[in-house]
């Protein structure tokens, strides 16, 4: 490897070093999911993955050596996954002995389907892979319908 392949290997570890890390802050009610998992690769963490039930809203703070400053968030499809500004009250340390409010948005799942959710912030952006799932007894009750609209045609 030639010294400036080296140079530009060494500056991409860095970049990706640098990034934001994302964290889930809350937690689903029972019997629904909400689930953040980091995907990483070789040079770490590549994106987020997100699976959530449809009408749960979850907690995600933003954090690089303290709070992510100038933290925005969108989504693809708001039809699928909606992203609110969140004022958590915890506390982060910021630098030496400071402490600041956590950086943090809410991601509200609306319908089933799959989007993407983009986060920026002053050192850089991560990308969230949305997963919105129906609420556990969606599907059975779509299938009894549909078994007892079966059962009044077969007579």
């Amino acid at each position: 490897m030639t010294g400036r392949g080296l140079a530009l290997g060494v500056a991409l570890l860095a970049a990706a070093g640098c990034l934001p890390s994302l964290r889930a802050e809350s937690t689903a009610p029972a019997g629904r999911i909400a689930r953040l998992d980091a995907e990483t690769g070789f040079w770490g963490i590549q994106h987020y993955r997100l699976e959530l039930s449809q009408g749960v809203a979850l907690a995600v703070s933003c954090d690089q050596l303290g709070p992510c400053e100038r933290l925005t968030a969108r989504s693809d499809d708001p039809a699928i996954a909606e992203v609110r500004p969140a004022a958590l009250t915890a506390l982060r340390p910021a630098g030496g002995t400071n402490q600041q409010p956590a950086a943090a948005v809410v991601i509200v799942g609306k319908a089933p389907g799959k989007t993407a959710i983009r986060v920026d912030s002053k050192d850089g952006g991560r990308q969230i892979w949305v997963t919105v799932v129906p609420p556990p007894g969606a599907v059975a009750a779509t299938t009894a319908k549909r078994r007892s609209s079966s059962a009044v045609l077969a007579h």
